[in-house]
């Protein structure tokens, strides 16, 4: 069987917090191990503290992109 390690992208532009990282922790879970989760943001304390802190504390990779008003967010579930 193939897995589907296919991304999945969640427009939250327009979100604050907590709503980003709820959101991502909820996505993540459901996920299979090598999926990525991709956030597109433009509530910067999202960017910048609450979303690698989940990242972190998961042990997942993390990549952040500007992409004019609003961020790339990428999760990658390990």
């Amino acid at each position: 069987m193939e897995e589907n390690l296919q991304s999945e992208v969640v427009d939250l532009r327009g979100e604050c917090c907590p709503i980003p990282e709820m959101t991502a922790s909820k996505k993540l879970r459901k996920m299979t191990p090598g999926q990525t989760l991709e956030l597109l943001t433009d509530h910067q304390p999202a960017v910048e503290v609450t979303l690698p802190a989940l990242a972190k504390s998961l042990g997942y990779p993390i990549s952040v992109q500007n992409e004019g008003d609003a961020y790339r967010v990428r999760i990658t579930k390990r």
